[in-house]
């Protein structure tokens, strides 16, 4: 049920920023005031599907969904996106994350803008119940051509966390979840993002995106990994992996370091001036963006 509503919802996200995508169609009254003002320069929209199911003595499935959207509008970019992850051993569930995030961008010159951005991330096997941060400074593109781009950001923000004393079963599963009343840690945070994308071939592209949160009470660091291959102009295939620290994580939650691979189907809507993860040089979905 939870994957044909992912399906759904990302379906749904996609007809919509078709909508906004298609070029508008001119009436010959002023097809210069058309082509002016037709958004396919200014949007661009990416949605990801994976899911893998398996039978035997034990049932496992698997699937994740996520999507990203841009927007250009003068000297600023407006992103977002969300992603969802799901996994379960028969009856029981091994994993359910859910992240999302809201950028805005302000071009200062060719090379350089300055951020700011909004994280939500629910990870239901990491020790938090939840994660929140708002963060903004300033980003540099080192790199930027038709083939390959390297962007960093740095900033200041603040964070929220919810920690929580779990109890692990057999399968990877949790059999109890103790959150202790006023536990919510507040506290300053330095971002740093770094960016990097490159087309190796006309069909093939290579993307490596991290993030770093440095707090007092827990550092996260995720590091994303994805080759795109092309299928046509605008269905590819991607390979990717995910690798997720947090440097101190509460009681009960023994693993420091959790490990993604994910095969998905990519649709997009491109756009030849915008990308739709323009606004996101760091992860896009949360802490935990397969």
């Amino acid at each position: 049920m939870m994957k044909k509503s992912l399906a759904a919802v990302a379906a749904a996200l996609i007809v919509h920023g078709a909508a906004h995508a298609a070029p508008k169609v001119s009436d010959g009254t002023d097809a210069g005031s058309t082509d002016k003002d037709a958004p396919a320069g200014t949007w661009a929209a990416q949605a990801q599907l994976g899911l893998i199911i398996t039978s035997g003595s034990t049932t496992t499935k698997s699937g994740n969904a996520t999507f990203d959207v841009a927007h250009r509008l003068n000297r600023w970019t407006l992103s977002g996106g969300g992603a969802a992850l799901y996994a379960s051993t028969g009856d029981v569930s091994t994993q359910q994350d859910t992240t999302a995030h809201v950028q805005a961008d302000l071009e200062l010159s060719p090379r350089t803008f300055w951020f700011s951005t909004a994280r939500w991330d629910r990870n239901l096997f990491t020790g938090f119940a939840y994660q929140e941060s708002i963060a903004s400074g300033g980003g540099f593109k080192f790199i930027q051509t038709p083939a390959t781009l390297l962007a960093a950001e740095l900033g200041a923000g603040y964070r929220i966390d919810k920690p929580e004393t779990l109890t692990a079963g057999p399968l990877g599963n949790v059999i109890s979840r103790v959150r202790e009343p006023g536990s919510v840690q507040r506290e300053a945070v330095l971002q740093a993002g770094l960016n990097y994308s490159h087309s190796v071939t006309q069909s093939t592209k290579l993307v490596n995106t991290l993030l770093v949160q440095y707090g007092a009470s827990d550092t996260t660091t995720t590091d994303s990994l994805s080759l795109q291959v092309k299928v046509d102009a605008s269905l590819a295939l991607a390979v990717g992996m995910q690798l997720v620290n947090n440097s101190s994580p509460p009681p009960g939650s023994e693993k420091h370091t959790d490990t993604l691979m994910t095969v998905n189907l990519v649709y997009a809507l491109k756009n030849p001036k915008l990308s739709a993860t323009v606004g996101e040089p760091v992860t896009v979905t949360g802490f935990n963006l397969p």
